[in-house]
């Protein structure tokens, strides 16, 4: 399966923006839940993108 490159650096950023959103959204009290759920999407996309461009 071959990717764009541009694809997987967009995935990347999303993945990186999410863990930023839940980092800075840490101290908060309510909604921890939801924070939760951006750190395991963050990693995810994070993930993913690194390896669209291993395929690529």
């Amino acid at each position: 399966m071959k990717v764009s490159i541009w694809t997987a650096v967009i995935v990347i950023i999303v993945g990186l923006y999410d863990l930023a959103f839940a980092f800075n959204r840490r101290q908060r009290p309510t909604g921890q839940g939801t924070i939760r759920l951006f750190y395991v999407l963050g990693g995810i996309f994070v993930l993913g993108g690194i390896v669209m461009l291993w395929l690529h």
